[in-house]
């Protein structure tokens, strides 16, 4: 298979956003305009990553059936981790994409400024050619700088969230867009502590615990967290070694939108997994990596921006990794 970055789309802006995210991954971009063009580029020469407008169910569905009918849903020459799917939708408006065997990667076509929008891609994208995606560093600026932190007990989780805000704070991000990265880091911990320990069976084991029960994390129910800034991007990784994670459940939770009334509700129980929605809503991007019954690393990443307005409005994906 040629290292190739191959966009299906007749957009100019997505043309514009594939070049920077082929130049960053270090893939030789082809472009064709038509699913059908895309399928057969597939079947003669392959591809290693797949970028492809959706931004309508017909032009999924025209997708869809190219590659059924020319190499087949589940070829080799196509995969989920390397499939990423443009669109301007919200993610809770394309069902038909997140019930889709081909969802691994999904991006919201809010480019702003598209050459540092596709050179930040461009990274995502080589984190996701590697055996394992695993690894803050790989996603932010080279050289840059990770911190490890290891928690002995949940209790000690608000005090990691603090921290997180503090060292927001003193990389100059607005008071409101530490809080709002900082009830993301929350969350990521939360799920990485009560929602990924399972038995033998797969079984939760914690997931109806009270979330303020003080829980012993060493052997394997331990939690790390990696924090980096690289001078304009900012991520948190919580690490557990379980790797349970659901990837039907967990774009059921992202997609979803909940009312008033649900979200009283849920957020009293635990794995409600409302939290997730409402990072992604609020400006943040996903990068989910899960190796079964291994190690499972969901990171949170947002752009320092200038205002509050821009934060909420910056370029947003959610990527998906999951070896089995």
């Amino acid at each position: 298979m040629s290292k190739t970055l191959l966009l299906i789309s007749e957009r100019s802006e997505d043309l514009a956003f594939a070049q920077e995210v082929a130049m960053a991954a270090g893939l030789s971009l082809q472009s064709v305009q038509t699913p059908k063009e895309g399928a057969e580029v597939l079947l003669a020469d392959g591809a290693t990553v797949i970028l492809v407008d959706v931004s309508s169910e017909e032009q999924y569905r025209e997708f869809e059936t190219a590659v059924q009918d020319t190499i087949g849903l589940f070829s080799e020459k196509i995969n989920s981790n390397s499939t990423h799917f443009i669109t301007s939708e919200e993610i809770e408006r394309t069902p038909y994409l997140i019930q889709s065997p081909l969802f691994g990667n999904y991006i919201v076509r809010n480019y702003g400024d598209v050459r540092e929008s596709g050179r930040y891609y461009g990274r995502v994208t080589l984190a996701t050619l590697r055996e394992r995606a695993f690894g803050l560093k790989n996603i932010l600026k080279e050289n840059t700088k990770i911190q490890t932190v290891k928690f002995e007990f949940s209790s000690q989780k608000q005090d990691g969230v603090e921290a997180v805000k503090n060292f927001l704070l003193a990389a100059k991000f607005q008071s409101r867009m530490a809080s709002v990265i900082a009830n993301a880091v929350d969350e990521i911990l939360m799920n990485a502590i009560y929602d990924a320990p399972v038995d033998d069976l797969g079984k939760p084991t914690l997931s109806a615990t009270p979330r303020t029960s003080k829980i012993n994390l060493k052997d394997r129910n331990s939690i790390e967290m990696y924090v980096g800034f690289d001078g304009k991007y900012v991520g948190v990784t919580a690490v557990d070694l379980f790797g349970s994670l659901d990837k039907a459940k967990l774009l059921s939770f992202i997609s979803k939108i909940y009312t008033h009334e649900e979200y009283k509700v849920k957020t009293s129980s635990a794995g409600a997994g409302i939290g997730l929605a409402t990072v992604f809503r609020s400006g943040g991007s996903f990068f989910f990596v899960s190796e079964s019954r291994v190690r499972t690393e969901v990171t949170v990443l947002f752009m320092r921006t200038a205002n509050f307005k821009d934060f909420k409005e910056q370029f947003r994906f959610l990527s998906t990794q999951f070896y089995f």
